[in-house]
């Protein structure tokens, strides 16, 4: 009897195959891998024998379409051998579509409860998500002709207990109407997509099949004895004196959802550590930059072994570092690692919030996030940096995430009031953690912020380590032009360097060691941990000003006091936005709040106490802010779904972002820029230099919102068989300025 085949693997560019008999029992090895690691959690959730019986079931079945002459005929070319095709048979039909006939079958249907047999269906059917190009009757022939010819190459399903395995041509057009309801969402298909039996089953699968597909464990290793890893860390830590009370309190609450607010430099990172226990996390934080040194954070605790890192660049991680690998081996275990933490398998995995919380869009496969976050604990640091829109999508998608199991920690240094309203009914709220230290004097001034310059230099020249936030990339760089023209040492840092550029400003504005003034955007507010002795600042919502003085006499011990000079000084005069990125009516709330604080200590109670006042639901509620918020609220509680997982991620973001090689520098490295793509394509070269030579082309580009170049007609640099595509633009790039836009107003760039 001819072999059927799932997969085609490839090793020293040798394609190897798998049998389907050896991929389906593949996917029932990870299903016992995940319930040997996580028995208890998924028991306490409601899954339990029943559930993955009829799991079991969805994974014997869900590849079974894949004994069609077209899925054959595609695989055994790669391998050399021919196949022949049933006459008139011109058309391939989905596999995933192919699958459902043998579920029902009678024999079949009897052994699945009758409850779960649309979930199981639904689930091995649209494991995939395809759209029908055949009619119903193309569809009987195609099981009439070829089909139920090859059933008896299934005859190994008989071992695990069915009574028979076959099909009935005659059946098509039931299975071709269900399709369809699925697909318009008619008939009974809206209940079974909300029904939690459905999403466990089919994200199960989902994870099992992606496993075994990747050829890695659906689950690694639990972390052994984290508490006693914590506290050895924390010995190591200078000043250090093991957990804080209110961190102790943590191991109270793991069973609970909470919400906690702490200042900046309390310890809410430990807090969580000791909440999230022996259980399977995934910590979020809004940018890839403070992703990174949290994976940094999180592996000096625990060991690499056992951190994930999971973010567009997360493959990449280390490549700037020689000497994280000693090797080839060394980055082979790092690509593995990577792709264990995209299969969603590391105990503890740290992230972008974009990688999970796309899933609220509800696109086809969401399923695979939501059944694993359904036994994981969440943690949301930093919230507040996130847009209206985006905190909406959050808010509901923990709201979701909960009601089916999981539990999550929301926590910062301030928290929006509304937000609170949204997620009290769903978490406990913790007494707030603030230190009393007096870290900042406030100034507001009536000056533009350029008019400011004399300032900055006099601060400077005092041996000050001066920071300037302005509010659009524009904006800095005339600021940096205007204090360029005298003899200091001043950079400046954005987002639109190009990526070699930009990494290593981002590690020359840590810890600089002499005075130094560096003009930045928004970008620093949430991403790098700097510690400068006073900030200048353009007015901007008062959560964002907040999260801009935490980069100010940031660490434990520095004060100033009541005679000291102000250490933020804020310009309320024409901000460069103009209100397009921060709201004009909370913009005007803030200014007016922070009056009563001119020329005074603010304290970190007295933050939170002016984000209550400022944006308190009675005093935004009719603000653009507050609007999107409430809009994007309403459509995920109308049930709004994304058609696709990149729709999602453009939703989440809320802007469509290219890589671009800015002219100039494209030309300047043209060779260097060919040869990696040549290296890039050159299949006989091993994965590891190949994702090298990925990596040095990505450092010569820029991420750009899409329609800020549009009028310029953006050229492709890299051919379709690279799968990320990277264009080029014929906009100047400086290596002191960053990409030279010359628009007046730069929307959302930062």
């Amino acid at each position: 009897m001819a072999k059927t085949y799932a997969k085609i693997y490839y090793e020293d560019g040798k394609p190897y195959p798998e049998t389907l008999k050896q991929h389906t029992e593949n996917l029932l090895k990870q299903i016992e891998i995940l319930t040997d690691l996580y028995k208890e959690e998924l028991n306490s959730i409601g899954l339990e024998e029943e559930f993955f019986n009829h799991l079991k079931i969805a994974c014997l079945f869900h590849d079974t379409g894949k004994i069609s002459s077209h899925f054959q005929k595609k695989l055994k070319k790669i391998l050399g051998e021919t196949v022949k095709l049933p006459e008139g048979l011109n058309k391939e039909i989905p596999h995933n579509f192919l699958s459902g006939i043998f579920l029902l079958e009678k024999d079949l249907k009897e052994q699945i409860k009758k409850e779960y047999f649309l979930p199981v269906f639904y689930c091995v059917v649209f494991h995939h998500s395809r759209n029908i190009d055949f009619s119903p009757e193309y569809l009987q022939l195609v099981i009439e002709k070829d089909i139920k010819q090859n059933v008896s190459t299934l005859s190994w399903l008989l071992d695990y207990g069915f009574k028979s395995i076959n099909v009935s041509p005659e059946r098509a057009k039931i299975l071709y109407k269900r399709i369809e309801e699925y697909l318009f969402n008619q008939g009974r298909t809206p209940q079974i997509k909300k029904d939690k039996k459905f999403i466990f089953l089919k994200g199960f699968l989902h994870r099992a099949d992606h496993s075994a597909s990747a050829q890695v464990s659906i689950e690694e290793k639990r972390i052994n004895n984290p508490e006693k890893k914590l506290l050895n860390y924390l010995k190591t830590v200078k000043n250090s004196s093991g957990l804080k009370p209110f961190q102790q309190e943590a191991s109270k609450y793991r069973n609970e959802n909470i919400l906690l607010t702490a200042s900046t430099g309390m310890g809410k990172t430990e807090f969580a550590v000791n909440w999230i226990g022996k259980d399977k996390a995934f910590y979020t934080l809004p940018v890839r930059v403070s992703v990174n040194a949290m994976y940094e954070r999180f592996s000096n605790i625990f060991g690499k072994e056992n951190i994930g890192l999971l973010h567009s660049d997360a493959v990449f991680y280390g490549f700037d570092k020689p000497e994280t690998f000693e090797d080839l081996l060394s980055i082979e275990e790092h690509i593995a690692r990577t792709q264990s933490t995209r299969q969603l398998s590391m105990p503890i995995t740290i992230t972008t919030a974009d990688q999970l919380f796309t899933a609220t869009f509800k696109y086809s496969g969401y399923e695979k996030i939501y059944s694993t976050l359904a036994y994981s604990k969440i943690i949301l640091d930093e919230p507040q940096s996130y847009s209206p829109d985006t905190l909406a999508v959050i808010i509901k998608g923990l709201q979701e995430i909960s009601q089916l199991g999981g539990r999550f920690c929301f926590m910062s240094a301030t928290i929006h009031p509304f937000v609170v309203k949204y997620l009290k009914d769903y978490c406990k709220i913790l007494p707030p953690q603030f230190h009393k230290e007096k870290k900042h004097r406030i100034n507001l001034t009536g000056e533009p912020i350029e008019n400011l310059k004399n300032y900055m230099i006099k601060e400077y020249k005092n041996g000050k380590k001066v920071l300037v936030i302005l509010n659009t990339v524009k904006k800095a760089q005339e600021v940096y032009k205007l204090l360029r023209e005298e003899d200091l040492n001043v950079n400046l840092l954005h987002s639109l360097f190009i990526q070699r550029d930009r990494k290593q400003k981002e590690q020359k504005i840590q810890n600089p060691e002499e005075p130094v003034i560096w003009i930045t955007t928004q970008l620093v507010e949430a991403s790098l941990d700097i510690d400068y002795d006073v900030l200048f600042t353009e007015i901007a919502s008062l959560d964002s000003l907040v999260q801009r003085m935490g980069r100010v006499y940031r660490k434990s011990g520095r004060n100033i006091t009541e005679s000291s000079n102000p250490n933020i000084i804020i310009s309320t005069a024409q901000p460069s936005d103009k209100g397009k990125i921060y709201d004009k009516d909370i913009v005007n709330l803030t200014k007016e709040a922070l009056k009563e604080f001119d020329e005074k200590i603010l304290l970190e109670e007295d933050k939170q106490n002016l984000m209550n006042k400022v944006f308190s639901e009675e005093k935004i509620k009719n603000t653009n802010f507050f609007k999107k918020f409430i809009k994007n609220m309403e459509l995920l509680e109308l049930g709004f779904q994304a058609e696709s997982k990149r729709e999602a991620q453009q939703l989440f973001r809320e802007i469509y972002n290219i890589q671009v090689i800015p002219e100039n520098v494209y030309n300047e490295n043209l060779e260097k820029i060919e040869n990696l793509i040549e290296s890039i394509l050159d299949k006989s070269k091993p994965y590891p230099e190949r994702l090298k030579s990925m990596y040095d082309l990505n450092n010569y580009t820029v991420n750009i919102p899409y329609f800020r170049i549009k009028e310029t007609l953006p050229t492709a640099v890299t051919p379709q068989k690279i799968k990320t595509q990277i264009f080029t633009v014929s906009l100047r790039y400086d290596k002191g300025l960053g990409l030279v836009l010359e628009e007046e107003e730069l929307g959302k760039i930062l």
